[in-house]
């Protein structure tokens, strides 16, 4: 009877070691599922995107992370269900698992910077902290690795994981310094993309990198909070459950972005969705946007169209006393599809059935398009080659 609270406290630790164990699978599984299930259903566009074109250093990049890490996590989903690897066997190997989780990730890093070279071109006020933000999450995740140790298991559970064995404050800034440069990042993004996309001067590119970015911040600075907490506060057999995530959707989404920009780089907008990207009605100032930012004011718009040269076709439906002279029917307004950046164009003519050219007044005033074109400063649209 005396050694039945003993007997009773190792049960609850095996149970838990054999749950926690569990949970650590099964994160792996799901995780590498969905890295796994993103490469098939990308390989098209990466084939046509990505091996089909010219590579920059950035493509390169990209196709190391998307091979590399599917293959060495392989190993670690082994490593988590190997019965016969002993305990030293498996101090040698938290090295490895330490290692490439952080080269995975740091490398992901490393083609975020690229971008930030390619939008704030000869910037270094703003391109250095995150140099020097990369230097030092390298630095400290390395420091950190060489104090990675196995979880220690009870003689019922055969499992080769890693946990460092510095203090938990210590050991979290390996999730929150990514953290920490991933929110400077995303910040630089959004301060040369939102302006852009605000005064509609952003191509389909920056307007990808902006709506990606979101995403992508997003997910991950969820994954590295709660890794963060996790080094801290919770048991060391889970400790790093979540930089399994942090590694495998960090690689997953960024292949994502990857192929996304070359996609609106290449191939342009999505045919699908140029009827909503490419007018947008305001029917409270009876106005339609153009792809570009132009805005055309008609006093009733009846029908909208999509064609290869934006045209809009509307019939000649107006109240009375909204159009002060209008001299034949309209038909249709034409947009030049190509308008050159260095004018200001004002749309001022209609073409009637008859095709002579009219005049449509609003009010008194003549119905134009207001248009704010990128200036040929704007370091998003010049240096749009180096970030895809």
């Amino acid at each position: 009877m005396s050694h039945s609270p003993m007997t009773e406290s190792i049960k609850v630790d095996v149970l838990r070691d054999v749950y926690e164990t569990r949970q650590t699978i099964c994160v792996g599984i799901v995780g590498f599922t969905i890295l796994v299930w993103d490469h098939i259903v990308t390989s098209a566009d990466e084939i046509e995107l990505i091996w089909q074109r010219p590579k920059r250093a950035i493509v390169y990049l990209f196709l190391l992370n998307r091979y590399l890490t599917p293959l060495v996590f392989i190993v670690n989903l082994v490593a988590y269900n190997l019965p016969s690897w002993d305990y030293i066997s498996c101090q040698h190997f938290v090295r490895y698992e330490g290692a490439t989780t952080a080269v995975g990730i740091e490398i992901v890093g490393v083609m975020m910077l690229l971008r930030v070279f390619a939008i704030y071109k000869h910037q270094w006020a703003a391109i250095a902290p995150a140099v020097l933000l990369l230097l030092a999450w390298i630095v400290v995740t390395a420091w950190l690795l060489s104090y990675g140790e196995p979880v220690p298991h009870s003689d019922f559970v055969h499992s080769c994981t890693m946990v460092f064995n510095s203090s938990g404050s210590i050991a979290s800034a390996s999730a929150w310094l990514p953290l920490l440069y991933d929110t400077y990042i995303f910040g630089l993004t959004l301060n040369r993309t939102l302006p852009s996309i605000r005064n509609k001067e952003a191509g389909h590119v920056l307007r990808t990198l902006f709506a990606d970015g979101l995403m992508y911040y997003s997910v991950i600075c969820t994954i590295n909070l709660i890794l963060t907490v996790m080094i801290v506060r919770a048991r060391s057999g889970i400790k790093n459950i979540a930089a399994q995530l942090e590694l495998l959707l960090t690689v997953t989404m960024m292949s994502r972005i990857t192929l996304n920009i070359r996609k609106q780089a290449f191939r342009g907008p999505n045919p699908h969705h140029l009827q909503a990207e490419n007018f947008v009605m305001f029917p409270r100032n009876n106005a339609t946007c153009t792809p570009s930012g132009e805005v055309v004011v008609l006093s009733r718009l009846r029908s909208c169209s999509v064609s290869s040269a934006a045209r809009i076709e509307s019939n000649n439906h107006t109240r009375s006393g909204s159009a002060s002279s209008i001299v034949s029917p309209m038909r249709s307004i034409t947009f030049a599809e190509n308008p050159s950046p260095a004018t200001r164009p004002r749309l001022s003519t209609i073409f009637s059935a008859s095709n002579s050219p009219t005049t449509l007044s609003l009010s008194g005033s003549p119905v134009s398009e207001h248009v704010n074109w990128p200036s040929a400063s704007h370091s998003g649209q010049r240096h749009t080659a180096d970030i895809v």
